[in-house]
C-alpha cells in the first residue's frame, strides 16, 4: 500500500490484494459500520471525502447492499453512486451494473444515485419487483418510503428478460402497498400495441381492495349485444366487503347480482348471494315473445357460537330452475332438480350426553315446483346412559344390573307441503298441506357375555303425538274413497322387543409357500329374535276400518299422512340369521415384517316370521366385496326368493324347492368394477434444465410453437368403473342397467395437460355426460378448453388469459351457447 500526494488519496493496487474487505466507522450522518469489498482497487479521496471501489464492488450498511462494476460513497451527504462499465467483448452493453437491496427490496438499474438518509434516489433504465409485479423506467425516482415516479415505465408479472406482455406508460407514479397511477397506458403482446386507455388505476397489494369491476363485451344470438359483469367491488374493512355487478344486453335483458360477504376468524363466516334476471324479447303481441323475471337468494352461515354450540345455514331459494338454466354453463347446476336449504343450530351439554339440534330444511323440485320444508324440527337426545354405575365403578369388573343401559331421543317435526293435485301432470295446480307431531323414543337393554357369546336383550318403545289424523269413507254412489282431515289431539304407541346373539369363530392357517405366511377365515353369526304385536288391533288406538264396495272391511292407518307415520301393520315375530365372512392372507415382507390385506368379504341374511300366515321365509341376501390389490375393486349383492311365482298372482306359499327343483329364484343382482391406474412424475428443475440444454446443444427441432416432445413420464391417471343391475322380482317384467365410465387425465408434455370423463349405457348405447377439458400453461399466459361433444348442453369455452390472480379479468374468451349465457 502506499500513499500519494498530501494525504489526499491512499490507494490499493490490484496486484497488492486481489479481493479487498474491510470495515469503516465514519462520521456524519452515516452513524454505522460500512462494509465494503472490491476485486480490483478501494481509493479514499481525503479532500473530497468520499470513497471509490473498483470492480466487482459490494457496499454494506446497515439493511442497505450495493453492487456494481464502479461505487461512489459521499461521506458528508451520505449518497452513494454506481453504475456499470462497458463490456469489452459485446459492443454497447454494458457489465456490472448496480443491484440495489433495500431491506428484502431489489433494484437493478443502468446508473443508481441514492441518499441513505433522506431515502430517496434515482435510477436509469431500471428495475425493480414489487408484490409479485415487476416495474421497469428509463428512470426511477424515489421520493418517499413508498412512492417512487417512473418516467417511460412498464408493468408486468412476467419474470423474462423479454416479457410476454406488459403495461406501459410514459408517466407513473407508485404507490407501494396501495395503487399504481398512469397516463396514458398501453397494453403491449410481444411488444405490439394492442389497446390503450387515457388513464389507469391499478391496485398495488396483495389481498382486497376496492374498484371498478372491468366488464367483457361481446355479442349474443338471442340477445345482442352486451356488456357483463360491469360492477364494483367495495372492501368495507377487514371483515366485511361487497361485490355488485350487472349485465347489460341491447334487446332486451338486463341481470343483477350481489355477493356480500363477512368472517371473524374463528367465530363466524358467511355469504349472502342475490341475483335476478329480467328477460323481455320481443313485443307483448309477439306470439314467440319471451317475458320472464327469475331470482336467486343463497345464504351460507357458519358460526361458533361457543365451543358447545354451533349454527351452520346453507340456504338456496329460487325462483323455478329456468334461473340456472338462462345465467350458468356450470354443468352441475344446469343438471340440478332440487334446490335444498339447511339451517342448523346444534347445542350439546359438556359432561353429560345431553345434546339438542335445530333444524330448518326446504326442498324445492325445480321441474314440478313442489315445494316440501321442515319448519322446524327440533331433536333432544339423550345417548346410551348407565343409571346404575357410580363415578368410582371399574370397567373391568362390572355387576350384571351395571350393564344395564338407556336411551332416549325426541323429536318435534312440522311439516309444510305444496304439492301437486296429480303428481302424473306437470300443470301448475297445487295443493298446500300442513302437519306435526312429536314423536319420543326410548331404548332400553342389558347386553350379558357368556363363555364366548354374547347375549343382548332389548326393549323398544315408541309414543307419537299429533294434532290431525284422517277418517276414510267409501261413497258408495260414484265408487271413489274419501279421505277427510279430522283436527284434534291423538296418540298411539307401539313397541318391540327381542334378543341378539353374536359370537366371533376364528379359524387360522399357517404356511410358507410362496412367501405366505397364513391365511385366516373370520365368521360372525348373529342370531336376531324380535317380537311386536299387532298394533292394527283395535286396542291399540291407531288403526280404522271402512266398508268397501263390496261389505268387505278395510283396515287404514288413522295416521298414514302424518309426519312420523303410522304404527307398523301385522304381528311379527321373527328370527333372524346375518352370516359375515372375511378371508385374509398374510405374506412376508422383509425379513421382520409382514404384510396383511383382505382377500374377500361376504356375507349373507335370512329371517323367518313365525306370526305370517304364509311366505314366512324372507329373501336370501347376500353381499360381497374384494380387492384386487390396488388395481381391482369389485363388490355387490344379489337376492333370491324361496317361494314360487305365479303370473297375475305373485308369489304363493309353496317352495320352488318342492315345485320345481331348484332352491331359490333370483330377483336382484348387481356388480361393480373400478379400477384406477397412474404413472409418472413431475420432472425435476434440474432435469428440464438439463434437457433443455441437450436439446439446445443437439440443435433438435421440437415444434413450430417451441413445444416439447411427448414424454410419458409426465404424470398421467385413468379411472375406470363398471356397474350392472338386474331387477325383476316379478320373474316376467325384467328391469336392467349397465354402464361403464371412466375419467383420464395426463399431460402430453410438460406443458399440456389433458382431462377426459365419459359414460356410456350399454343397453341404450347412449354416451353419457361426456366433458373434455384442454389446459396449456404459457408461462405468464395460460389456455384452457372446456368441450361438452354432446347432450343438451353441448358446448365448448375457450379462454386464454394472464396468470397473475391480480389481472385475471384480462382474458379472452370465445364459446358457443344458445342460452344467452357468458
Amino acid at each position: 500500500m502506499a500513499q500519494q500526494g498530501e494525504d489526499t488519496l491512499i490507494y490499493v493496487p490490484s496486484d497488492t490484494l486481489k479481493k479487498l474487505g474491510d470495515t469503516v466507522k465514519t462520521e456524519g450522518d452515516i452513524n454505522a459500520i460500512i462494509e465494503y469489498s472490491a476485486s480490483d482497487s478501494a481509493i479514499f479521496d481525503i479532500s473530497g471525502d468520499k470513497l471509490l471501489l473498483y470492480n466487482e464492488a459490494d457496499l454494506k450498511y446497515k439493511e442497505y447492499e450495493l453492487k456494481a462494476a464502479r461505487i461512489i460513497l459521499h461521506r458528508e451527504s451520505s449518497v452513494m453512486e454506481a453504475e456499470g462499465i462497458p463490456d469489452s467483448v459485446k459492443k454497447g452493453k454494458f457489465i456490472g451494473t448496480p443491484i440495489f437491496f433495500e431491506g428484502t427490496k431489489r433494484y437493478d438499474a443502468f446508473k443508481l444515485r441514492y441518499n441513505f438518509t433522506t431515502r430517496k434516489g434515482n435510477i436509469e433504465m431500471g428495475s425493480t419487483e414489487i408484490e409479485g409485479g415487476f416495474y421497469l423506467g428509463e428512470k426511477i425516482k424515489k421520493v418517499d418510503e413508498d412512492i417512487y415516479f417512473i418516467k417511460s415505465g412498464s408493468y408486468t408479472t412476467c419474470d423474462k428478460a423479454e416479457p410476454d406482455y406488459y403495461f406501459g406508460s410514459p408517466k407513473m407514479k407508485v404507490i407501494q402497498g396501495d395503487k399504481v397511477i398512469a397516463e396514458p397506458v398501453y397494453l403491449f403482446i410481444d411488444d405490439v400495441p394492442i389497446f390503450v386507455i387515457p388513464f389507469g388505476i391499478f391496485p398495488n397489494h396483495s389481498g382486497r381492495s376496492s374498484g371498478l369491476i372491468p366488464p367483457a363485451y361481446g355479442e349474443d344470438p338471442t340477445y345482442g349485444r352486451y356488456l357483463s359483469h360491469l360492477g364494483y367491488f367495495w372492501a368495507i374493512n377487514d371483515y366485511v366487503d361487497i361485490a355488485l355487478q350487472g349485465n347489460y344486453y341491447t334487446k332486451g335483458r338486463i341481470d343483477l347480482s350481489s355477493r356480500f360477504r363477512y368472517v371473524l376468524r374463528y367465530k363466524l363466516s358467511g355469504n349472502v348471494d342475490l341475483g335476478g334476471s329480467r328477460i323481455r324479447l320481443g313485443e307483448e303481441t309477439d306470439a314467440d315473445r319471451q317475458f320472464s323475471d327469475e331470482w336467486r337468494i343463497g345464504v351460507y352461515h357458519n358460526q361458533t357460537v361457543d365451543p358447545t354450540t354451533n349454527l351452520t345455514a346453507n340456504v338456496n331459494f329460487l325462483s323455478s330452475k329456468n334461473y340456472y338454466s338462462t345465467s350458468t354453463n356450470n354443468l352441475s347446476d344446469l343438471l340440478r332438480q332440487n334446490a335444498i336449504s339447511n339451517i342448523t343450530l346444534n347445542k350439546f351439554w359438556e359432561g353429560t350426553p345431553n345434546s339438542i339440534s335445530l333444524n330448518y330444511s326446504r326442498d324445492q323440485n325445480l321441474t314440478t315446483g313442489e315445494v316440501r320444508q321442515v319448519i322446524p324440527s327440533v331433536t333432544f337426545v339423550r345417548s346410551q346412559t348407565f343409571p346404575f354405575r357410580g363415578k368410582n365403578t371399574s370397567l373391568l369388573d362390572l355387576k350384571w344390573y351395571e350393564m344395564f343401559s338407556y336411551s332416549y331421543n325426541s323429536q318435534l317435526l312440522y311439516r309444510d307441503e305444496k304439492v301437486l293435485f296429480n303428481s302424473a301432470l306437470t300443470d301448475g295446480n297445487f295443493r298446500k298441506d300442513s302437519r306435526g307431531g312429536l314423536r319420543h323414543l326410548l331404548g332400553l337393554t342389558i347386553p350379558v357375555k357368556i363363555s364366548e357369546f354374547n347375549f343382548a336383550p332389548f326393549f323398544n318403545y315408541n309414543e307419537i303425538w299429533y294434532n290431525k289424523s284422517i277418517e276414510k269413507t267409501f261413497n258408495f254412489a260414484d265408487s271413489s274413497l274419501i279421505s277427510s282431515d279430522i283436527k284434534g289431539f291423538k296418540s298411539f304407541r307401539y313397541f318391540s322387543t327381542g334378543i341378539n346373539l353374536t359370537t366371533r369363530l376364528i379359524g387360522i392357517f399357517n404356511t410358507k409357500f410362496l412367501g405366505i405366511r397364513g391365511l385366516r377365515h373370520t365368521i360372525t353369526p348373529a342370531i336376531n329374535y324380535s317380537y311386536q304385536p299387532d298394533f292394527s288391533e283395535p286396542r291399540w288406538n291407531a288403526y280404522g276400518t271402512y266398508s268397501g264396495l263390496n261389505g268387505q272391511q278395510v283396515k287404514y292407518s288413522f295416521f298414514e299422512r302424518e309426519v312420523f307415520g303410522g304404527a307398523p301393520l301385522g304381528e311379527q315375530q321373527a328370527l333372524s340369521l346375518n352370516v359375515g365372512n372375511v378371508f385374509e392372507m398374510k405374506v412376508k415382507e422383509t425379513d421382520t415384517t409382514d404384510n396383511k390385506f383382505q382377500l374377500l368379504n361376504i356375507g349373507g341374511s335370512i329371517s323367518y316370521n313365525f306370526a305370517a300366515d304364509s311366505l314366512n321365509f324372507s329373501e336370501i341376501g347376500l353381499g360381497y366385496r374384494t380387492d384386487i390389490g390396488s388395481f381391482l375393486g369389485i363388490g355387490g349383492g344379489a337376492s333370491f326368493n324361496l317361494y314360487k311365482y305365479i303370473e297375475g298372482v305373485g308369489r304363493v306359499n309353496k317352495f320352488l324347492l318342492k315345485e320345481e327343483g331348484r332352491l331359490a329364484q333370483l330377483t336382484s343382482f348387481n356388480i361393480s368394477l373400478s379400477t384406477s391406474l397412474q404413472g409418472g412424475q413431475e420432472p425435476s428443475q434440474d432435469t428440464v434444465n438439463e434437457y433443455s440444454q441437450t436439446k439446445a446443444d443437439e440443435s433438435e427441432y421440437v415444434g413450430i410453437y417451441g413445444e416439447e416432445p411427448v414424454d410419458f413420464s409426465i404424470p398421467w391417471s385413468i379411472g375406470l368403473s363398471y356397474n350392472y343391475l338386474i331387477s325383476k322380482p316379478n320373474p316376467s317384467i325384467i328391469t336392467k342397467f349397465s354402464n361403464v365410465s371412466a375419467n383420464l387425465g395426463f399431460n402430453l408434455t410438460r406443458n399440456w395437460k389433458f382431462t377426459f370423463t365419459a359414460g356410456y349405457d350399454i343397453f341404450q348405447r347412449q354416451v353419457t355426460a361426456p366433458y373434455v377439458t384442454i389446459y396449456r400453461d404459457l408461462h405468464c399466459w395460460e389456455m384452457s378448453l372446456n368441450w361438452v361433444p354432446t347432450g343438451l348442453y353441448r358446448g365448448f369455452k375457450f379462454e386464454i388469459r394472464i396468470k397473475a390472480p391480480q389481472l385475471q379479468d384480462i382474458k379472452v374468451t370465445k364459446q358457443t351457447n344458445y342460452r344467452g349465457v357468458f
